[in-house]
C-alpha cells in the first residue's frame, strides 16, 4: 500500500471529516517537502521557515487543524513560538506537533510543558507522524 492510501486509511480512522489545514514550520526544506507530499491527501499543506512568518500567518489566516513546528528555528526558536501561539488569541488551541532532533537533551519534556501536544524524535517514520497526527485531529470533547 502507498504512503498515500495509509495516510488517507489512517485519516478516515480518526475521524476525517473532511480536508484539514495544517501549517508546517521547520527551516530543512526537505522537512517541508516531505511533509507536504505526505500529508497532502489530508488536506492544506502550507509551509514557512521560520516562526515569525508562521506566527504571522496564523495572525491573519488562524484556521489551521494542526501546527507542526521544527524545535531548532531560526530567531524565535520553536519553544518560544509554541509559547506564543498558546498565549494569543488566534490560535491558542490548535495542537502542535514538535519535531526535533534534540530529543535526547530533553527537549521533548520542555517542549510539552510549553504546550505541545506531541513531540516527534528525528528521525521519526512516517507511520509515527501518520498516528501523532491523527491522534491530535481527534475531535476534542468540550465539557459545558
Amino acid at each position: 500500500m502507498s504512503e498515500v492510501n495509509r495516510v488517507k486509511e489512517d485519516f478516515a480512522q480518526f475521524g476525517g471529516d473532511g480536508p484539514k489545514r495544517v501549517l508546517v514550520a521547520d527551516d530543512d526544506i526537505d522537512v517541508c517537502s516531505l511533509l507536504e507530499r505526505v500529508l497532502a491527501p489530508i488536506g492544506d499543506v502550507t509551509t514557512v521557515h521560520d516562526a515569525e512568518a508562521a506566527l504571522a500567518l496564523l495572525a491573519t489566516q488562524p484556521a489551521y487543524d494542526v501546527i507542526i513546528s521544527d524545535f531548532s528555528l531560526p530567531g524565535i526558536n520553536g519553544l518560544e513560538f509554541v509559547e506564543r501561539v498558546r498565549g494569543g488569541a488566534h490560535a491558542a488551541a490548535v495542537p502542535i506537533i514538535m519535531i526535533s532532533g534534540h530529543g535526547s537533551l530533553g527537549v521533548g519534556d520542555r517542549a510539552r510543558a510549553a504546550g505541545v501536544n506531541a513531540f516527534l524524535d528525528k528521525p521519526f517514520t512516517l507511520a509515527q507522524l501518520r498516528a501523532t497526527i491523527g491522534i491530535c485531529l481527534l475531535p476534542r470533547v468540550r465539557f459545558a
